[in-house]
């Protein structure tokens, strides 16, 4: 029985400064957790009845599940690489691959491993039904190695193009241009989000992807450009958190300009609603403060 993972959520971006500087916040859903699940279903699928009648390859693959259900990780990938070692020609080597890789990766924190056998599965079976979600697991460990990133890239567009994963395109073009921010090519980052607004309007990352283009501009300093990309967010998606973000940079570009009443305004307007009222909160006093001394 094959079961695959599937569902994979995007790492979102969220930026805000502080008193003590930017912010990064970062959210992904709980991956060991939902492989853990997977693991219940195929021992259940594998069953123990009738284990003595398994041959060796089959009996090799269910002491590695068993091994990984006793929370046995480092046991359970040795097993499982055993089984692609022993039995090279057998038809459980490709799932076995997979297991091992994704055991390595986020039960055992080992990136180093995690590639190795992702890019064996890969190159060993380029149309297997793992191929895409071993790719895209191997991307996201070259986008977590900051002199790797770049490597994430040409996977990203060899999975653009795969018609089985057409509904999941629009996250696989917002990772591409997240990357080419990640690495500071702002005008490339732009180009691929307007790329990700204009082919998939309905995709649920373009109120992210929207944001992004104004914090690139906001990065730069080009100012006047980062304002109108907030502005449309604050428009296009009211009283969304991403609004509110782009509110916040919209008030904290107005005060960088000199328009210390504007920038008030916007923040108060936060007061209420902003997921981090005590940044707002000393942004209103600073503001405050700044506009006392200016009388004087």
């Amino acid at each position: 029985m094959l079961l695959r993972v599937h569902g994979r959520s995007p790492r979102l971006q969220f930026f805000e400064r502080g008193p003590g500087g930017e912010v990064a916040a970062r959210s992904r859903p709980p991956r060991p957790i939902a492989l853990a699940l997977l693991l219940a279903a195929l021992l259940l699928a594998g069953g123990l009845a009738g284990c003595d009648r398994m041959d060796s390859s089959q009996a090799l693959s269910h002491k590695a599940k068993q091994l990984w259900n006793e929370g046995k990780y480092l046991d359970a990938a040795r097993n499982f690489v055993s089984l692609t070692e022993i039995f090279p020609n057998d038809a459980l080597v490709e799932e076995s691959l997979y297991w091992a890789a994704s055991l390595y990766q986020y039960y055992l924190q080992n990136a180093a491993e995690a590639s190795r056998f992702y890019i064996q599965l890969t190159t060993q079976f380029p149309g297997g039904p793992f191929h895409h979600e071993a790719l895209e697991s191997l991307a996201a460990l070259y986008e977590g190695d900051k002199q790797n990133r770049h490597r994430a890239l040409p996977i990203y567009r060899e999975l653009l193009q795969a018609p089985e994963l057409r509904q999941r395109h629009d996250y696989v073009q917002f990772r591409i241009a997240s990357l080419y921010m990640a690495m500071g090519k702002m005008d490339q980052a732009r180009y691929e989000f307007r790329a990700l607004l204009r082919s998939y309007p309905k995709s649920r990352y373009r109120s992210e992807g929207m944001y992004l283009v104004g914090y690139s501009y906001y990065r730069e300093e080009r100012f006047p450009m980062a304002m109108v990309a907030f502005h449309q967010v604050v428009r296009d998606f009211p009283n969304t958190p991403i609004a509110e973000r782009a509110q916040y940079f919209m008030a904290d570009t107005l005060e960088e300009q000199g328009d210390l009443r504007g920038a008030l305004k916007l923040f108060e307007a936060l007061q209420t609603t902003y997921h981090n009222p005590t940044i707002i909160e000393k942004r209103i006093a600073n503001l405050n403060a700044r506009m006392r001394s200016s009388v004087r």
